[in-house]
């Protein structure tokens, strides 16, 4: 059933394997392009050049928040898609060196909108339980641009005088394939098309993601949670609820915690997502004990139970629904209006959905009945006609009144804002739960290019040729550079194995715990090259060691600290912040990515590989830190959930 989510996810993908293919071939063509172009050799002469892209990068990257959320997340991968096909093309032009640096500011361009946009893509796209897996493709994919751009590079220094602008300009050929996917397979984002309104079309966008007719359920949780980070109305039950079961009452040891020092350092959020997951597996298919509130946030464990033992109630209410509306209504409507119907006597089911279909009511138009007739009209898949419509509007207004005989806590729910707007403004940005989820965002982006990986992955033939690995393959009959390129090619093809496995594991294990158990790993590798740089030792026993904890080190990455920081860049946000949210992200990124660039070859240069890796190594004690203070674990959880959790943590700090 989710064959179309999976393809879905490895076609948008494609991009992050032009990222990988730019990323390993410019440097090779720049040992060619100094050449030609006559520029001086030296590491900031490197560094400059691979920095032209990053800034292109970072310009892009300041507009592409209010770029997703205008265009769209498909039609924005449709521009980067352009961008990088009409970079490929001139790059392979290039007739001096000013086209070539305009060439690769438009790549770095594209790469930007890919980078920022894939991620929340697949986030709103992909259901929770494969949320991660799905994450983890983009990733995968970037690793195998690099081992096909390495394949190409080994296969052009086994000639004679190899051509550099087929190195980086050859991207052209997989961005037509990218553009073509994108037109013609990608739908748009669901969650995208809610928050723009348009209910129908996202209908039929998560019907074929999910590839089933019945999306209801689910249709009505984004609708919802287009207003959770807004809204106070989950305070007064689910707070008060997880005050009483998870913080204050739960069992001795956490209420002993408040008075210790780790209280004071670790954030609550990690705590209550804790609890959150310890409590989902022991009641396995039971309800959350923690958040009542939000049982209905489980759309399968929902489905089940309606089709079980709500067969009867929801026939009842459409069909006295349908005698009123001219039996013009979908599933989608149906499911809406009847489960308010039935308020009183399912209170907890209808937390979410009485406030779903009145969710989008407040933002659109400035009446009830105004209201009214832009849902009623947007729920159906065909035009409405005028007459219609009046029937409809008087359909609504027949229904029992949202807030008679209800909770004082349910009124507020349902209770309609007209001064609430679907378009994201800058100071959604400034409420708790989302400011505290950007500065971890931000943080964990930054601290990931600060660790140093992407600059060994990218200096790798050097580092190799340095440190004289490629002594290991001198009986094949290969030059060194040539040598270095195949051990290249081997390291990056184990990381595809690696990825398989966290690909399998995130949604088993979790983000916090590939990360936690992962990064000693990746620690250790990087302070072991450091040392084995240092060490004196023979030169068989060092170049064995050298490769080893590279080795590590690549595959402890990709496992962990490579792919988790974007997927949790891409679902701790809530929906209409999350394109601004992840461009700040992508944003911390991409300075630390230039910081990276340029300064990787200058300590190469002044302090050796030795001492860059023992830099590298504290940086990655610091990165573990913050992931077992700060980072809470978001496996198998919505994304209205999560972005709600988050601005319920701050409160509960206050």
């Amino acid at each position: 059933m989710m064959k179309s989510t999976v393809f879905s996810a490895v076609a948008v993908s494609i991009g992050y394997t032009l990222l990988g293919w730019d990323f390993t071939t410019v440097l090779e063509a720049n040992i060619h392009m100094k050449k030609e172009f006559g520029l001086n050799n030296g590491p900031s002469i490197d560094g400059i050049i691979l920095a032209v892209s990053v800034f292109g990068s970072i310009a892009i990257t300041v507009f592409s928040g209010s770029l997703l959320d205008w265009l769209g997340r498909r039609a924005a991968l449709i521009y980067s898609s352009l961008l990088l096909i009409s970079s490929g093309l001139l790059m392979v032009w290039s007739p001096n060196i000013y086209i070539l640096l305009l060439a690769r500011l438009i790549v770095g361009s594209g790469s930007g909108l890919v980078f920022t946009c894939v991620p929340i893509y697949i986030s709103e796209t992909s259901p929770p339980n494969m949320r991660g897996s799905l994450g983890t493709m983009p990733q995968f994919m970037f690793f195998v641009g690099i081992v096909f751009s390495y394949c190409l590079i080994f296969w052009m220094t086994l000639i004679p005088s190899p051509n550099w602008r087929i190195m980086i300009g050859a991207i052209f050929a997989p961005s037509l394939v990218y553009f073509a996917l994108l037109v013609f397979y990608l739908p748009e984002s669901p969650r995208w098309l809610v928050s723009d309104g348009k209910i129908s079309e996202a209908r039929i966008s998560l019907q074929w993601l999910r590839g089933k007719d019945d999306v209801s359920g689910e249709i009505a949780l984004i609708a919802d949670g287009m207003n959770m980070i807004t809204e106070t109305a989950v305070g007064g039950h689910a707070v008060g609820a997880v005050r009483s079961q998870s913080f204050l009452g739960t069992s001795t040891n956490q209420m002993s915690r408040h008075s210790t020092f780790y209280w004071h350092l670790s954030d609550p959020l990690v705590d209550l997502l804790g609890s959150i997951h310890e409590s989902m597996s022991e009641l396995g298919a039971g309800r959350n004990s923690y958040f009542p509130v939000f049982n209905s946030f489980n759309i399968v464990e929902q489905e089940r139970t309606s089709e079980q033992r709500g067969n009867d109630s929801l026939q009842q209410s459409r069909e006295a629904y349908s005698a009123e509306e001219g039996n013009n209504g979908d599933n989608l409507q149906a499911s809406l209006l009847s489960q308010v119907a039935s308020a009183e006597t399912n209170d907890i089911n209808t937390s979410f959905t009485s406030e779903g279909s009145s969710s989008y009511l407040r933002r659109h138009g400035t009446s009830t009945s105004g209201l009214a007739q832009d849902l009623i009209s947007s729920l159906h898949d065909h035009d409405i006609e005028e007459d219609d419509e009046e029937i409809h509007i008087a359909a609504l207004s027949s229904q029992p009144a949202l807030g008679s005989g209800l909770h004082p806590f349910r009124q507020q729910i349902v209770r309609l804002s007209e001064t609430a707007d679907i378009k994201p403004k800058w100071r959604v940005l400034l409420q708790p739960g989302v400011r505290h989820a950007l500065c971890y965002g931000m943080l964990i982006q930054a601290l990931q290019q600060s660790a140093g990986i992407s600059g060994l992955l990218r200096y790798t033939p050097q580092i190799l040729e340095q440190v004289g690995v490629i002594s290991l393959f001198s009986d094949i009959g290969l030059d060194s550079h040539s040598a270095s390129i195949l051990i290249s090619v081997l390291n990056a093809s184990l990381m595809l194995p690696c990825i398989t496995v966290a690909m399998i594991l995130m949604d088993v294990c979790g983000r916090r715990v590939l990360l936690l158990v992962s990064i000693p790993f990746l620690t250790l590798s990087v302070g072991a090259i450091s040392l084995s740089n240092i060490v004196k030792m023979g030169s068989l026993p060092h170049e064995i060691l050298f490769q080893l904890s590279l080795t590590i080190c690549f595959c402890s990455y990709v496992i962990g600290l490579g792919p988790i920081p974007n997927i949790l860049c891409s679902e701790m946000f809530p929906t209409r912040a999350r394109a601004t949210c992840a461009s700040f992200c992508s944003l911390a990124f991409w300075f630390g990515r230039l910081l990276s660039i340029y300064c990787f070859p200058v300590m190469l240069s002044t302090i050796g590989l030795s001492g860059a890796c023992a830099i590298y190594a504290f940086v990655c004690c610091l990165v573990l830190v913050f992931v077992y203070l700060r980072v809470p674990e978001t496996k198998g959880l919505p994304l209205e959930l999560i972005a709600e959790i988050f601005k319920f943590s701050r409160q509960e700090c206050l």
